[in-house]
């Protein structure tokens, strides 16, 4: 876990991965690269049929190697197998253009855009129906 905290601090300088650890269920995936650890991914059950993706990240030296994206697929393949109809997740593009192209690039829909002075950028919510979601549905480049 320290590695994982050592990462998000590194990416979202910031010491909190999400408001709160006691979501039910609570999905915690990691990736890596030989022994260390290329990133993270978390997620919990907004409601009985939506699953959101709360928070990931990739190490910088780990990117553009379809990591994201094999995370996103692997919680989206564990959500369809607990029943979850849909996965949904937030990012600001500003800060993060590459979290916006990646929905949209795998069907994602934006279904949300406001307004987050904190941020200073839009808080885009994405969606995407999971149809049975397994290996056989991830990108060939996976």
């Amino acid at each position: 876990m320290d590695e994982v905290m050592r990462l998000n601090k590194l990416v979202f300088n910031e010491s909190r991965l999400i408001n709160r650890m006691d979501h039910e269920p609570l999905l915690f995936l990691t990736a890596h690269s030989g022994d260390a650890l290329a990133g993270f991914k978390i997620g919990y059950a907004l409601n009985r049929s939506v699953f959101y993706s709360a928070k990931g990240a990739i190490h910088p030296l780990h990117r553009r190697k379809q990591i994201a994206t094999h995370l996103l697929y692997r919680m989206m393949e564990e959500a369809t197998g607990l029943g979850f109809i849909e996965f949904q997740y937030d990012t600001f593009p500003a800060r993060y253009p590459g979290m916006l192209i990646l929905g949209l690039k795998h069907k994602f829909k934006i279904i949300q855009a406001i307004w987050n002075p904190e941020f200073n950028d839009f808080q885009v919510r994405l969606s995407r129906t999971l149809n049975h979601i397994h290996k056989a549905h991830y990108p060939e480049q996976l």
